[in-house]
């Protein structure tokens, strides 16, 4: 994901969320690296990924959020909801951030 993750165009990570999971993927990574900007919608969209992934004894990491999409999990508390990584490789591994 790129740029900013807002309401009009959270509906699209909503549905490649879904589509995944529907797809038989349960443990899923999501990056953030070149995300420079995430609203509540955003939030909401990565919390019912997450939801539908444990219906499934699944998961769903962050990858390398970007310190103002860090700042609004810190926020909102999500920061421990979420695992989070610098990598996909260690999150792979299960070595958090």
């Amino acid at each position: 994901m790129e740029g900013e993750v807002d309401l009009s165009n959270a509906a699209g990570l909503r549905e490649h969320l879904i589509e995944q999971v529907q797809q038989g993927n349960y443990n899923l990574a999501v990056d953030l690296a070149g995300v420079e900007f995430m609203d509540s919608s955003g939030l909401a969209v990565l919390i019912s990924g997450l939801r539908r992934s444990k219906e499934h004894g699944g998961s769903l990491v962050l990858i390398s959020p970007t310190s103002s999409v860090e700042r609004v999990l810190t926020i909102t508390g999500l920061d421990r909801v979420f695992n989070i990584y610098d990598s996909v490789d260690k999150a792979a591994a299960g070595n958090p951030s």
